[in-house]
């Protein structure tokens, strides 16, 4: 498989917009998205429009009203059998916690994968994501709370979730942490997932294995190995694994399920939730190197940071009005052993700001090396609000 064009799969993407909802009404599909055609288990070579059945059929046993379209609109219509299952189990404890370790809610039994480290848009609140399906009773409770790997070795308790996208957050109450997805490194920023693109992911049982993405759609994406001779990509407890780019180590997904034998000829399939669309419904993000907390007018505001330890570092704040901020806190500073600065200070109430509107600027230098980034003011210009 070949890595596609932007413009081709925005193409395919348009067309499958277009043609889900009809296409989502044949008997038996669960999904719908565009990626490559398959014949007898092994790709043609062709981009289609495909339709994921719990079991195909052949079309003398449908009837005519249930056989989908060789063709729409002059694009292929392939029809893939596709099972996928959570992928639960468990395993030991990582101090600090880490991205392809075990993690389980303290009142279930089954275990999955805490995906990587985040951090929350306004606070930068480091948080654990995983798999709704993974940190989450059914239904929700209150009192959930996570563990890695299990029982007393708490986390901290579930913060945001979403069930429709299978995502969710907790809180890290008194465990230290590290941004490492074990045995893979660190993810360097998000991405969308591109068709033929060569993915990696560390999980719980399988461990690092690769992948490449042969199926899109508005929120979830599907991997095949890019090796045939290449054991299982998923199983039991990967659930909750993030997958990343390759080439540029950047987070394209959240793995959520897979079979766990081959099906449809031969093609082993895993499911992954496109990390864009996570990170946005959790109000979370992934942390690319710099990071500003809220700028809240009369608040406490922060920057975060990361460089090679122990490297000379300095922050300046410009406002809307050119004006650059003397404020305490803001003074040059030197990253820790770890390679992490940051710096806090509060944000004066002039009324001639406005929230809302106007974007405060934080430029950073890291040993050399400059970098701004922005960040909308909020709040009122009145501390009497």
């Amino acid at each position: 498989m070949d890595e596609i064009s932007a413009d081709e799969q925005a193409r395919l993407e348009k067309a499958l917009r277009k043609h889900r909802k009809s296409l989502s009404a044949y008997p038996n599909v669960h999904n719908v998205d565009v990626g490559f055609e398959y014949a007898d288990g092994s790709p043609t070579g062709r981009l289609a429009l495909r339709v994921h059945v719990t079991e195909k059929k052949s079309k003398t046993k449908l009837k005519r009203v249930e056989r989908v379209p060789d063709d729409i609109d002059g694009i292929p219509v392939d029809v893939i059998q596709y099972n996928p299952e959570p992928h639960l189990v468990r395993t030991d404890r990582f101090d600090p916690l880490r991205g392809g370790v075990q993690m389980m809610n303290t009142s279930k039994t089954t275990a999955g994968t805490l995906g990587m480290i985040v951090f929350d848009r306004d606070s930068l609140q480091p948080l654990a994501l995983s798999n709704w399906h993974v940190m989450l009773q059914n239904p929700a409770q209150p009192a959930d709370v996570m563990a890695q790997p299990s029982g007393v070795d708490v986390m901290g308790g579930v913060l945001r979730y979403d069930r429709a996208l299978d995502c969710a957050v907790c809180v890290l109450a008194g465990r230290t942490w590290s941004l490492d997805l074990h045995e893979l490194g660190t993810a360097t920023g998000l991405s969308d997932p591109r068709l033929g693109a060569k993915v990696i992911k560390s999980g719980l049982t399988t461990g690092v294995t690769w992948g490449v993405v042969e199926g899109v759609n508005a929120s979830t994406f599907t991997i095949v190995p890019d090796d045939p001779a290449m054991p299982e990509i998923s199983l039991g407890g990967d659930s909750g694994s993030v997958w990343i780019n390759r080439s540029d180590s950047l987070a394209v997904g959240l793995h959520r399920a897979g079979n766990d034998e081959a099906v449809a000829g031969g093609t082993e399939r895993a499911t992954a939730v496109r990390m864009i669309a996570v990170t946005d419904k959790l109000k979370v993000l992934v942390f690319d190197g710099l990071a500003v907390s809220t700028a809240w007018i009369g608040g406490t505001c922060r920057v975060l940071a990361r460089t090679a330890p122990n490297t000379e570092c300095s922050v300046e704040i410009r406002y809307p009005s050119g004006r650059r901020s003397s404020a305490a806190g803001l003074a040059p500073k030197r990253s820790d052993s770890t390679g992490w600065v940051e710096w806090t200070w509060r944000i004066g109430t002039s009324t001639a700001r406005k929230p809302g509107i106007e974007y405060l600027v934080a430029t950073v230098t890291l040993g050399g090396a400059t970098r701004s980034i922005q960040r909308k003011l909020e709040g009122h210009t009145s501390t009497e609000h």
